[in-house]
């Protein structure tokens, strides 16, 4: 029984120390660099993965001089990949702030890489960092980058998790942008890095290789610089950015992604929180390159893009949210009072046509201006369409999301699934807005439902409109074919305004003329022999203001016309009116417009010669050629059996 007692401690010795020798072989190989040159033995001397500080066996508090909380920091991460698949919280007991020799390393070896030197989230592990109220500093500036300057690494496949037992939410988002960076709270700052566009090497204060993950719950990214992409986060490829709360303020990029860049097949999911205050010589706060953005909450405010003094400048991105070849779903979150110093967008812009947008819930998109003080928001390119997900409301709470859209997409539907995913019946001017302050004045336009999608149509409350003639040879009216005037109509030649009623005093017409962006008092009315009869307000070459109010001694007629000074263009208009039945041109339907209508139908070459506005004044039936019957109804108007509106 003794033997047979010994040989079973034998065997168990053997088993223990066979476990060891395993263990030892795992530390010895996992003790290896994750930056690019990862065969670097680890400098750090001395250390096991469950001894000095470690606490419960995956909680390390960090405290003491930067030589000691490296040593610390290089144990919990020694322990991590020894423990893969278990969270390993570090925790800051005070300030960590790199020395401010050389290149500002935070240590070598084991934890700290070996090209970056930065803080190092090994290959394959789970670490959670907690801020505590305290700062890790890299002691870099914008004006004194280093190669793969930035603070903190996250390797291949690994997760990092930051937050801040000290941050207050509600605080935070009662502070000014300028103090953000101000608050109590911890920080990760002083990263500047010197690399641009050289995918692994970018970032200026947090950068994640390819299949990481970041979750950030608190504390402020601030005061980090990158010469390339991503001043304060970057995310590289099959990447994933849970932004649960925090701050990311008052970084700086010379390329895009001042604030945040997410890259290749990369997804971020912003639930709250605030970018603010960021600036860049190209985008601003937040950036997505061939990847996936997901807005649930959150502020995006205040982010400045195209900053002046370097020469990558470019005003062509977007000082809120740039998008390249990325997919943006916008379900909450706001989006307002964005910068960009030039002309380009100072809101959200989709730089290629691969890109998508998707709403719903309650997003807020207001207030973005450009350096030329127009509003910018969402930038709409021609024959874009934006996803509608859901309702657009949530919590008591509606979307408000203001669009800039060109003058070729209005009176076009710019969404698709409106009314089918619960918004039919809803009005859609409760949700989108137009923003445009240069294309006439905005309160004019609309969102309006046709065919249960969303256009943005002007009003029609003028009894007149826009007439052409079309290919036929007919009369066609603006608003039966979704034209505009300044907008889509540049393919016709010349500009006629009809509907206007025999017998329609000066003043009665001028009184419908501001909803299509004509001012009274910046404009002429001459009549058809070329004689000015009204100067910007007041009557000219005689007339009296008796006259002005008198429809019947003195009519705007066909051949008639203004110009004036086109908000849209610049430049100076011509737009002649044409009177249906008037073909003389005194404004009224007389016996010789009746004479001169069979004239016209006897004679096809003389109606072919006629001006547009007159041929438009005499197709009365409208059937692309004038006849007899033209002129009989023409009679029947004198007689009042007939109304001339009715051929409108």
């Amino acid at each position: 029984m003794a033997k047979s007692l010994k040989r079973t401690g034998i065997v168990f010795l053997v088993i223990v120390i066979s476990l060891l020798l395993i263990t030892g072989c795992l530390f010895a190989n996992n003790n290896l660099s994750t930056d690019k040159n990862s065969n670097s033995q680890n400098q750090n001397s001395g250390l096991v993965a469950n001894e000095g500080v470690a606490r419960a066996g995956s909680t390390y508090e960090l405290s003491g001089t930067n030589t000691e909380m490296a040593t610390q920091w290089a144990q919990a991460t020694l322990y991590a990949e020894a423990h893969k698949g278990t969270n390993v919280t570090v925790k800051l007991m005070n300030d960590w702030k790199a020395p401010t020799t050389g290149n500002h390393y935070f240590g070598t070896g084991q934890g700290f890489g070996n090209e970056s030197h930065s803080i190092m989230v090994q290959n394959g592990v789970t670490m959670t960092i907690d801020l505590n109220g305290h700062t890790i500093d890299r002691g870099l500036t914008k004006a004194s980058p280093v190669e793969l300057g930035r603070v903190i690494t996250v390797g291949q496949a690994s997760t990092l998790t930051i937050k801040d037992s000290s941050y207050n939410s509600a605080t935070a988002k009662m502070t000014a942008t300028k103090d953000l960076s101000k608050l109590p709270y911890g920080k990760i700052t002083g990263g500047s890095s010197n690399e641009i566009n050289s995918n692994d090497r970018l970032g200026g204060g947090i950068s994640l290789r390819d299949h990481s993950t970041l979750n950030l719950y608190g504390g402020i990214i601030t005061g980090n610089y990158c010469h390339g992409n991503g001043g304060g986060i970057f995310i590289l490829d099959n990447s994933t950015f849970n932004y649960y709360d925090g701050i990311v303020c008052d970084n700086f990029s010379d390329d895009n992604g001042s604030g945040v860049y997410i890259r290749d097949d990369s997804i971020f999911n912003f639930y709250d929180g605030i970018i603010a205050g960021n600036k860049s010589y190209r985008s601003g706060g937040l950036r997505g390159y061939n990847s996936t953005l997901n807005i649930y909450g959150g502020s995006i405010h205040e982010n400045v893009s195209g900053v002046q003094g370097n020469t990558m400048t470019d005003s062509s991105h977007a000082a809120g949210i740039a998008l390249a070849t990325t997919h943006l779903n916008l379900y909450g979150g706001t989006i307002r009072n964005n910068l960009n110093e030039g002309g380009g967008v100072a809101g959200i812009l989709m730089e290629d046509s691969k890109c998508t947008i998707a709403v719903s819930n309650n997003p807020m998109v207001y207030s973005n201006y450009n350096g030329n003080e127009q509003e910018s928001n969402l930038y709409i390119p021609k024959n874009f369409k934006i996803r509608v997900d859901g309702k657009l409301e949530k919590d008591g709470n509606i979307a408000r999301i203001f669009i800039n859209f060109t003058k070729d997409n209005v009176l076009t539907a710019f969404t698709y699934g409106y009314s089918y995913n619960g918004n039919k019946g809803a009005d859609p001017s409760l949700y989108f807005l137009p923003s445009n302050r240069k294309i006439g004045n905005p309160a004019n336009f609309s969102a309006k439902l046709k065919n249960d999608e969303v256009i943005f149509d002007y009003p029609h409350d003028s009894m007149y409109d826009f007439i052409y003639l079309d290919e036929d040879g007919k009369r066609q009216n603006y608003i039966d074919n979704d034209l505009l005037h300044g907008f889509n109509d540049t393919n016709i030649s010349t500009y006629a305004l009809g509907n206007i009623l025999p017998n329609t005093s000066i003043n009665e017409f001028v009184k419908h003329l501001s909803v299509f962006n004509i001012d009274k008092n910046n404009m002429g009315i001459f009549d058809s022999q070329d004689n000015l009869v009204y100067d910007s307000g007041s009557p000219m070459g005689g007339i009296t203001s008796e006259q002005m109010n008198n429809g019947y001694a003195l009519a705007v007629g066909t051949g008639w016309y203004i110009k004036y000074n086109n908000p849209l263009t610049n430049n100076t208009e011509t737009v002649y009116l044409s009177v249906l039945g008037d073909v003389n041109g005194d404004g009224r339907i007389s016996a010789s417009d009746c004479a001169y209508l069979r004239l016209i139908a006897n004679d096809k070459d003389l109606f072919y010669s006629l001006k547009t506005e007159v041929k438009l004044a005499s197709l009365i039936i409208n059937n692309g050629k004038v006849t007899s019957a033209d002129s009989e109804i023409a009679l029947n108007v004198i007689c009042k059996n007939i109304k001339i509106d009715f051929f409108y």
